[in-house]
């Protein structure tokens, strides 16, 4: 959410954009998300699936209780609208604070006496403007067997961190489950970010002088683990 490709914001290509509102997200709502449409057709059926495949609020509703579809019980709160909307009011804040905070941690670490290239940084393709609320990192492959024991040492310590997403799929239980490779194919990028990436949080408010020397003191120490 607040990404722009080519000026225009992600969740615009296509024909549905989908935006997680988890607390350490962009901006949150507590927990859920939204689903956007631009076709009136598949905006009643994601209504009439957020509840119980109910047709209650849709236009050509025959009674109180139809339930035209399958659905889920995924209504959202008033509460949860009203926190998600003062959240998005200061959206454009978070972004550049992030934005800012990320560009901070990455001079700390490449510009201190430790500094061995012990990481990579993943920089925004060309006309991409992210809306970051994380900071990839990937290790370097010369340290890159350290790293199960370098991410225990890091959240031990005060640097709580994430795998880059899910790293690569494929590797889900839920892969093997449904049976969604049966090509059997092998994605080399997304491995190698399994492999050697994790992130970190980046706050909505700006780092203090404090975090940053606890980032440059823990994270290079990859080279020591």
């Amino acid at each position: 959410m607040g990404s722009k490709f080519n000026k225009k914001y992600l969740g615009n290509f296509g024909n549905f954009g989908t935006f997680s509102f988890y607390y350490s997200h962009q901006i949150t709502a507590g927990e859920g998300g939204m689903i956007i449409c631009s076709d009136k057709n598949d905006y009643e059926i994601i209504h009439s699936l957020r509840a119980h495949g109910w047709d209650r609020g849709l236009k050509n509703k025959k009674n109180d209780f139809n339930f035209i579809n399958s659905g889920f019980n995924l209504r959202p709160l008033e509460i949860s609208a009203a926190i998600g909307f003062n959240q998005f009011k200061r959206l454009n804040k978070f972004k550049k604070t992030r934005f800012n905070n990320r560009i901070k941690i990455i001079n700390k670490l490449t510009n201190s006496k430790k500094w061995k290239n012990q990481f990579s940084f993943i920089d925004p393709i060309k006309k991409l403007d992210p809306s970051w609320f994380g900071l990839p990192i990937l290790i370097n492959n010369r340290y890159k067997k350290n790293k199960n024991k370098f991410l225990n040492f890091l959240n031990k310590n005060g640097v709580e961190t994430r795998p880059i997403i899910s790293g690569n799929f494929l590797n889900q239980p839920s892969v093997k489950l449904y049976g969604l490779n049966k090509n059997k194919e092998i994605f080399s990028g997304s491995q190698n970010v399994e492999e050697r990436g994790f992130f970190i949080g980046i706050h909505v408010d700006p780092i203090s002088d404090e975090k940053l020397d606890l980032l440059e003191n823990k994270l290079l120490k990859i080279n020591e683990i």
